[in-house]
């Protein structure tokens, strides 16, 4: 079985969002390992010797075994353009550091910056983030997600993003997307619903 893989955003010093990381780990070991562990993130990652300036990725490899953590600056990197792919029998309901089906799929993005899953006609996420849609002013998010992101999970309990069933046809019903996770959070660029192709 693959590893497991957290990222948790480090701003100036400060991790962020770790309750949901941990809630997500101890939710993926006890599924995946029967292993019931209580983590405290803030504890464990506090013993380390890590940047307190700038944005950096903490990653930690993980199993019921074992952890290791690195610290990675992280620089943003602008996604405007999406390709919709098709993939009827993905499975990413864990953040596995295993990501060869979804490289895969990157294959097919054309001149794009990154893809948007489709599966049984569903949208799912993109490559490495959630993704959210704008219209009439709300923001709204498949309900049938690969992976239920952390960021997802913080915006979806503040009442900021809506879930909902979205088909690959009700693209064009929006007026704008953006991708969420970890490290890009709520405020990154909006960009028009004719970036999806």
């Amino acid at each position: 079985m693959s590893r497991l893989i957290e990222t948790i955003c480090l701003l100036d010093g400060q991790f962020k969002n770790l309750g949901y990381h941990e809630q997500r780990m101890a939710s993926s070991l006890e599924q995946l390992y029967k292993a019931k562990e209580k983590i405290n993130l803030s504890e464990y990652l506090n013993s380390f010797d890590y940047p307190k300036i700038g944005l950096h990725k903490c990653r930690i490899l993980y199993d019921h075994h074992s952890k290791v953590v690195e610290f990675l600056p992280y620089i943003l990197k602008p996604i405007t353009s999406l390709k919709v792919v098709v993939d009827d029998t993905i499975l990413y309901d864990h953040k596995y550091a295993d990501r060869s089906r979804i490289n895969q799929l990157m294959g097919n993005k054309g001149q794009c910056d990154d893809i948007i899953i489709v599966k049984k006609g569903w949208v799912t996420d993109a490559s490495y983030a959630n993704i959210v849609f704008k219209r009439d002013g709300g923001w709204y998010t498949p309900q049938r997600c690969l992976l239920k992101g952390t960021m997802r999970e913080g915006l979806l309990q503040s009442g900021t993003i809506i879930e909902q069933e979205i088909r690959a046809s009700d693209i064009v019903n929006f007026q704008k997307f953006k991708l969420i996770n970890a490290m890009l959070g709520f405020d990154g660029q909006e960009c028009d619903i004719s970036g999806i192709y």
